[in-house]
């Protein structure tokens, strides 16, 4: 139940992601665990937040996603709220999944693999993956299934930017990455990057955190006219990107109402 509670704070500002997934994993009797957005049209995961128990006293810690690896096309549209078993697929797989997880599980003498699907869409698909180093007896899947619906539910009403927040918050941009922040953010007074008018709209749409999809919606505009506005966008800003455009946008010389203002 504590974990539970510290989930539904996290998802209305008051503990971090972070902090409520390592919650989530020790409340679940797992020993690591992700909380992982996957973007479906490019097939691109993110790592939101992370925790394993042995990071530092194993010499493979949990760094990397498993589940499309593991469960393939089956994971194109699941259903919210249901949960997928390493064990249970593997047993009536006619597939043969990518050895990544096994061979990962048996360097660290794990059992068991849960996936728990909190929102599924056309677009983007958010997961929890958890690793057991036992089993899962009856009671504990009964738990798994018992909780899921109120995380999903709870989920959908999450508080808005959450994501975009924790993932520029744990952002570690390479070298090659790092930009010497504008002395005139894009969205500054006198417009420093000379965005025409939609330009500037969609700038501000996803400097409040909201995805293309979002701005697609926001504007009444079809998903092409926007991706063209960011091709333009990108060379205006010297930015080569969405996440790179994105931390230029909020960056730390953004004005403190645009930074606080963000949302996804």
């Amino acid at each position: 139940m504590d974990a539970i509670a510290s989930w539904c704070e996290a998802l209305y500002g008051t503990v971090s992601l972070e902090q409520a997934v390592a919650n989530l994993v020790q409340g679940l009797g797992a020993e690591a665990g992700m909380l992982v957005r996957t973007n479906m049209n490019e097939n691109r995961a993110i790592r939101v937040a992370t925790h394993d128990a042995k990071i530092l006293t194993t010499g493979l810690p949990l760094s990397a996603t498993f589940a499309d690896g593991q469960f393939g096309a089956h994971l194109k549209k699941p259903r919210t709220a249901t949960i997928w078993l390493g064990s249970n697929h593997a047993e009536r797989s006619v597939v043969t999944p990518d050895p990544a997880l096994g061979n990962w599980q048996a360097g660290r003498g794990m059992k068991e693999f849960a996936v728990l699907i909190l929102a599924s869409g056309p677009i983007t698909r958010d997961h929890i993956e958890l690793h057991f180093r036992q089993p899962l007896a009856p009671p504990a899947q009964t738990t798994l299934s018992t909780v899921l619906p109120s995380m999903a539910r709870t989920w959908a009403s999450r508080q808005v930017g959450l994501i975009t927040r924790t993932v520029i918050n744990h952002r570690l941009p390479s070298p090659s990455d790092m930009r010497v922040a504008p002395a005139k953010p894009p969205l500054a007074i006198g417009n420093p990057a000379h965005l025409s008018r939609a330009e500037f709209r969609v700038c501000l749409l996803l400097s409040r955190g909201l995805s293309v999809a979002g701005v697609c919606s926001e504007l009444s505009l079809a998903e092409t006219t926007v991706r063209s506005h960011l091709r333009n966008i990108y060379a205006k800003t010297e930015t080569s990107s969405l996440a790179e455009l994105i931390f230029c946008l909020i960056g730390p010389a953004q004005p403190p109402h645009l930074s606080d203002a963000i949302c996804a």
